[in-house]
């Protein structure tokens, strides 16, 4: 097993509850200290996600099992409404982008994931100009139409730098559902989409990367459980506190700063 295995699976585990795309720093590493190439860092990312997949079930099983049983109707018919609606924006997105990453090499593949991080960014700022950091909002169940439009935009966040869980909190907070319900919605809404896009991956001929074996897998999802769940409860208890579009930013413009060289090679 290789250093830059075990780096790539903390950082998924830390950054996939944080608004900041794990896929976006995953593949803005892999770029850049590796030498593996786009299109498998692509289907390596997508992989990462199933151990925080993992990590949602065990924080909530007992959620979990009323969705697994019916037992709780109200929710699964919420998750299946924001799923399908995924499905609608996300599978055509990432056919393209496996199409085409190739096509943005190095540097300019960092100026890519810095611009998405900036959309992000704004989208996580967008909902504290609304109410204000501090003013009240509704805690209530999403609606069906809510679920709706979280699933469409959580779609577009196959694309690497465009954060799944800045875009659907994000998304939430602005139809005045509260911090930690849009979390928990969040996350849960997280496991149908990672089973989705790996399903996809596995219809179009595509396995494990051919850079990482089995038993290396096995071991990097195991990290990605382990951080990812111990990430989720940090996350929950710094719900109220942290400005995270800010944290976005930052690291929005040090991609950027990193893609300036191919702008001047195009030049």
């Amino acid at each position: 097993m290789e250093l830059w295995q075990i780096v790539v699976a903390l950082l998924q585990g830390f950054v996939e509850w944080l608004p900041i795309s794990s896929e976006g720093q995953v593949i803005f590493f892999v770029n850049n200290f590796t030498e593996i190439s786009l299109d498998e860092a692509l289907t390596l990312a997508v992989w990462l996600h199933l151990g925080t997949a993992l990590a949602v079930v065990a924080r909530y099983p007992r959620i979990m099992l009323d969705i697994i049983s019916l037992r709780d109707k109200t929710l699964v018919r919420l998750l299946l409404i924001a799923t399908v609606a995924t499905a609608v924006t996300a599978i055509p997105l990432y056919i393209f982008l496996k199409q085409s990453i190739n096509v943005f090499q190095g540097e300019i593949l960092n100026a890519l994931v810095g611009v998405l991080l900036l959309l992000t960014a704004l989208a996580l700022y967008l909902p504290t100009r609304q109410r204000g950091d501090s003013g009240p909002v509704d805690v209530k169940t999403p609606t069906d139409r809510e679920a709706l439009l979280t699933g469409l935009v959580q779609g577009t966040s196959v694309l690497p730098g465009l954060s799944r869980s800045g875009v659907t909190v994000s998304a939430l907070l602005m139809q005045k559902v509260d911090r930690e319900t849009a979390l928990r919605f969040s996350f849960l809404l997280s496991v149908p989409a990672v089973v989705g896009v790996l399903a996809l991956e596995i219809l179009t001929g595509n396995t494990i990367p051919a850079s990482v074996g089995l038993f290396d897998l096995v071991v990097i999802e195991a990290i990605v459980f382990v951080v990812g769940l111990a990430s989720m409860e940090l996350l929950l208890r710094l719900a109220r506190r942290i400005n995270f579009w800010k944290l976005c930013l930052i690291l929005a413009c040090m991609a950027i700063a990193f893609g300036i060289p191919a702008l001047f090679n195009i030049a």
